[in-house]
């Protein structure tokens, strides 16, 4: 269970307790199963912080340093983590619904066969994020950096990907039905010829479907006209 001191510290003041932080480096934050739901942690030191089983519903985590904290079981339904550095955080059976992470930097984490449903990326760095076979189902990706994100069998199913820096995303078997991929840049016919898709779909103006059947497409860029 959590250490006391430390959710009261961090309910107090964020500056008293970053300050504690800086005096005393070597301690981990203990906040496992800590109820902070609703709690203002923005711009929070809580590096390698133990959130494990913790309630952080609709709590703002604005601008928080998160590198290498766990969120094991954690519920982070409804909460905001835009601007946060998340790099080498641990989630595992985390919930998410709704949550936000608008440029945060995501670089490398693992969300693999997680629940993302409705949670708004939009603007955050995901270069090289493994989200293989995670549920995306209606997430925003919106100018998201996807740069050899991870994707193969994700359920991208009337997820939202304007604008967003496609090069080198996997997406083997991804489901992007109804997905909407207007406007998103470097993305290849390869890379729409490996994912499932349907007449929903929403292709960049540079490349053109042809469908076979309801099912069987194939797809190659548009050409210039003469």
């Amino acid at each position: 269970m959590a250490t006391s001191g430390h959710v009261i510290l961090l309910k107090k003041s964020i500056v008293e307790w970053n300050r504690w932080r800086e005096d005393y480096r070597n301690i981990q934050p203990d906040l496992e199963g800590a109820d902070l739901h609703d709690v203002d942690m923005s711009n929070a030191d809580l590096k390698k912080a133990i959130f494990d089983e913790a309630n952080l519903k609709g709590a703002n985590l604005q601008g928080a340093d998160l590198g290498k904290a766990f969120f094991i079981d954690a519920d982070l339904k409804g909460a905001n983590l835009n601007e946060t550095d998340c790099r080498g955080v641990l989630f595992q059976g985390t919930k998410f619904r709704g949550c936000t992470f608008k440029k945060a930097n995501l670089r490398k984490v693992d969300f693999s066969d997680l629940d993302l449903r409705e949670v708004d990326f939009s603007e955050a760095d995901l270069r090289k994020t493994n989200m293989v076979k995670s549920n995306l189902q209606e997430a925003r990706f919106f100018k998201s950096d996807l740069r050899d994100t991870l994707l193969s069998e994700a359920n991208l199913a009337s997820a939202y990907l304007s604008s967003a820096l496609m090069q080198g995303a996997h997406l083997q078997m991804a489901n992007l039905n109804q997905a909407v991929l207007r406007y998103s840049m470097n993305l290849t016919p390869e890379q729409i010829q490996s994912a499932k898709i349907d007449r929903k779909t929403k292709v960049p103006h540079y490349l053109e479907i042809h469908w076979v059947s309801e099912t069987e497409f194939s797809c190659e860029e548009k050409q210039s006209p003469q």
